[in-house]
């Protein structure tokens, strides 16, 4: 009895030794999954806000180099106010050089032809018909005298008033090259604020399977907009002109560019191409490539500044990553119209155009429908 109780004492005491072993190790590992995925939740909320900040910066960036655009084209406008006004202000320079010119003539002419007086004149014992010719020139010389002034006047009040319109377009023409200056500046600014988003958001995707994952999440948000977009559609009027099913091969290209991606091309993963991307400017302007409803005209997760087109039919064309947008929801864009510019929003490096062509929601290839590449 002695001997099995001593068998049994061995046997239990290192079972609970074993098991307050392990339970410890289990609270610390479920702890550490705790904290893992505490971590993630804290990573996937800051993705967001980065993304949030990216979508505002990117946005403002939009309005900026629009902004720019405009003072841009209204500088060249004062430029050539300018030039044509100092142009203006030359040929009445040269014309009262002219006009002096012809004055002093006339002065010295009347000085040769003798300082008489119309009395001096009638005294003299001459032919009365020379006197009266006489008499007559000088009527006509005072008359060319007087008009030569008028014209003189005449042009040195046009010269004051140019000259003042030439101050004022100066000043113009210099407040517009210093909002010009303040505008780059702001850009660059959200730029260099742009680029530090990026690289705090690159800090969040380090490997492939979180940017394979983000892809995922984001092919699923556009597919969910579209199916939306696509609801709406239906209950917009039938569009006029030639259906887009008619247009196969005919579309014009959407911005002049080298093609850096095809469609089908492999992306990340199992992930491929469901556009075709074009390398470009940034600034370039681009064009609808076939005339329909703008369904969608804002930012976009990982797209940037977004355009999409309804053509009816079940067709859509989405134009991604653009600078600015000029167009908005609901506006008829004609084909070739400009509809945006070229830019690099959604957090690309580089600058281009993503282009893709849908059917009921899923992605076709847009370089058989396009009239060429």
């Amino acid at each position: 009895m002695l001997i099995f109780l001593w068998m049994l004492f061995n046997f239990i005491i290192p079972a609970s030794f074993a098991v307050d072993a392990v339970n410890p190790q289990l609270e610390q590992l479920e702890i550490q999954i705790n904290e893992l995925q505490k971590q993630m939740r804290t990573n996937r909320s800051e993705h967001d806000r980065l993304q949030n900040s990216l979508e505002m910066n990117e946005e403002s960036i939009g309005k900026l180099s629009e902004r720019l655009e405009i003072l841009n084209e209204a500088l060249v406008d004062k430029q050539q106010t300018l030039t044509d006004l100092q142009h203006k202000h030359q040929q009445q320079v040269s014309q009262l050089h002219v006009h002096r010119q012809i004055l002093a003539q006339q002065i010295r002419s009347a000085y040769v032809i003798g300082r008489q007086d119309y009395l001096k004149l009638w005294l003299n014992q001459e032919n009365p018909s020379a006197v009266g010719r006489v008499l007559m020139y000088y009527e006509y010389v005072n008359k060319s005298r007087i008009q030569q002034i008028q014209q003189i006047n005449e042009i040195l009040h046009n010269i004051e008033s140019l000259e003042r319109d030439i101050s004022k377009e100066n000043k113009e023409l210099n407040q517009l090259v210093a909002n010009q200056t303040q505008e780059k500046q702001h850009l660059e600014l959200s730029r260099s604020e742009r680029q530090r988003i990026l690289d705090e958001l690159a800090k969040t995707l380090e490997n492939q399977q979180k940017k394979l994952l983000q892809l995922q999440e984001d092919k699923s948000s556009l597919q969910n907009l579209l199916g939306n977009l696509g609801e709406i559609s239906k209950k917009m009027p039938k569009q006029q002109g030639k259906p887009f099913t008619l247009q196969r091969g005919e579309l014009i290209i959407p911005v002049a560019g080298n093609v850096q991606h095809q469609f089908g091309d492999e992306r990340i993963g199992h992930l491929k191409w469901q556009g075709i991307l074009f390398g470009a400017m940034t600034g370039q302007k681009i064009q609808a490539v076939a005339a329909g409803r703008v369904a969608f005209a804002q930012w976009f997760r990982n797209l940037g500044l977004l355009v999409i087109i309804d053509h009816g039919e079940g067709y859509m064309s989405l134009y991604a990553h653009t600078q600015s947008i000029y167009v908005k929801a609901g506006d008829w864009a004609e084909k070739g119209a400009i509809i945006a510019s070229v830019g690099n929003s959604g957090g690309q490096k580089e600058a281009g155009l993503y282009f893709e062509i849908r059917y009921q929601g899923a992605p076709i290839n847009p370089s058989k429908w396009l009239s060429k590449i």
